[in-house]
């Protein structure tokens, strides 16, 4: 009996402890899930906190005194391109506060456009708040503190400079199959469209063509080359900047060890300053690649258009931004004025006056003589002053100088009583 009693101690104490060790198992698991929820929650606070913070960068802008503080995100394929791109999105976002009263002047878009290439001259400093790189771009949030006087400055600069601005968006027929002019009159369209959306002024298409059937017995007679071919067209058109498609092909290549052909459509532009018959460069518009035997070519006209039509114009709006320090280009033409001499000491007096700028190179031969030359103001405040100046030249004072035609940035000059055709384009 003594002995079944102690087997039955026993046997209850072996369950006693087993039950103790079971449950703290199961207390041990319990607070290892609740560590581990405690882990998670903290976790899913950490990524909430971060996605605040992103969050809270938004793009952003606020006066400061007269500065304005705006917070953007830039995008580019290195750091450096987010960089530039975030600090231009700052000036840009400025500039829409800085110039609000004054979208009802003459080119407000282009003028707009110019002085966002500026950014380095408009931010007084900048913080990078965040920066993420990625496989294929890389993104900056950037702070920056924007100066609102010199973009109001430089604006009333370009305004008084820019004058009338219109855009030629153009080809030459004369040497395009017949069968290839309706992709370089679809060009134009998609350009002029571009151009429209902008809000930049161009010739309308129609009203060119116009001008170029009553301009085709003058010109089958002169027998132009292309670069006087398309000023004296521009001349006519009253355009300051030509975009001249010069060609539209396509190009292919082999890919998949030669099993297959991609094609994309290529549009080579140049672009002129038709004012100083200065080229500004080659712009090429390409579309995507894609299966030759899918490529239609309208279609990968306007993709092309699309695609590459921001930098063809930033060329023109670099190019307008740089008057700001440099003043604005202008070429003087002089006809039956007299010798170099003469000119040469007009020069002299253009060279002491502040108001001028650039190399004031004259090129003279037979009586044509022209002058390219910078100037800080308006087109007919410089001709007062060439006509000052050549009166105060005794040899051009007895000639009697008159301005005989303005065309934007580019007077001719001419004595009084000589009578010169409007448009001369035997003259380079």
């Amino acid at each position: 009996m003594k002995k079944l009693f102690t087997h039955t101690i026993i046997i209850f104490i072996i369950i006693f402890v087993f039950t103790l060790d079971l449950n703290a198992q199961k207390e041990k698991k319990k607070v290892s899930k609740s560590k581990t929820q405690t882990n998670n929650l903290i976790t899913n606070q950490s990524s909430f906190d971060k996605q605040s913070i992103n969050q809270s960068i938004q793009p952003s802008i606020s006066i400061v005194d007269k500065d304005a503080e705006v917070v953007v995100k830039g995008v580019g394929i290195t750091r450096d391109d987010a960089l530039k791109n975030a600090l231009r999105l700052c000036v840009e976002q400025a500039v829409g506060v800085a110039l609000t009263s004054e979208t009802k002047v003459e080119n407000f878009v282009v003028i707009k456009d110019a002085i966002n290439t500026r950014a380095e001259g408009y931010i007084s400093k900048y913080e990078i708040l965040n920066e993420v790189p990625f496989p294929d771009r890389y993104e900056m949030t950037v702070k920056a503190l924007v100066s609102l006087d010199p973009i109001k400055a430089d604006f009333n600069i370009l305004s008084k400079a820019v004058g009338g601005i219109r855009f030629l968006v153009m080809y030459d027929d004369r040497n395009i199959p017949a069968g290839d002019v309706a992709n370089y009159e679809f060009a134009v369209e998609r350009i002029n469209e571009f151009l429209s959306q902008k809000g930049y002024r161009y010739i309308d298409k129609k009203r060119f063509d116009e001008l170029k059937n009553e301009s085709k017995g003058i010109l089958n007679d002169i027998k132009p080359t292309e670069e006087s071919y398309i000023q004296y067209l521009g001349m006519k058109a009253d355009a300051q900047f030509i975009i001249y498609i010069k060609n539209i092909h396509t190009i292919s290549k082999s890919e998949a060890f030669d099993t297959r052909t991609s094609s994309k459509a290529v549009i080579e532009c140049k672009v002129y300053d038709n004012c100083t018959a200065e080229g500004l460069g080659t712009v090429v518009l390409e579309s995507d690649w894609k299966s030759a035997s899918g490529l239609s070519l309208m279609p990968a006209i306007t993709e092309a258009v699309s695609i590459d039509i921001p930098d063809l114009l930033d060329v023109f709006t670099r190019y307008i931004g740089n008057w700001v320090n440099n003043g604005t280009p202008f070429e003087l033409r002089f006809y039956h004025t007299g010798t170099y001499r003469e000119l040469r000491e007009l020069r002299t007096k253009l060279q002491s006056d502040p108001d001028f700028g650039g190399d004031l190179e004259i090129v003279s031969f037979d009586n044509f003589t022209k002058l390219n030359c910078t100037f800080k103001n308006r087109p007919d405040q410089l001709a007062d002053k060439i006509l000052d100046y050549a009166d105060a030249i005794p040899e051009l004072a007895n000639k009697k100088l008159d301005v005989k035609y303005i065309y934007g940035r580019q007077i001719n000059f001419a004595p009084a009583n000589v009578t010169l055709e409007e448009l001369n384009i035997s003259k380079p």
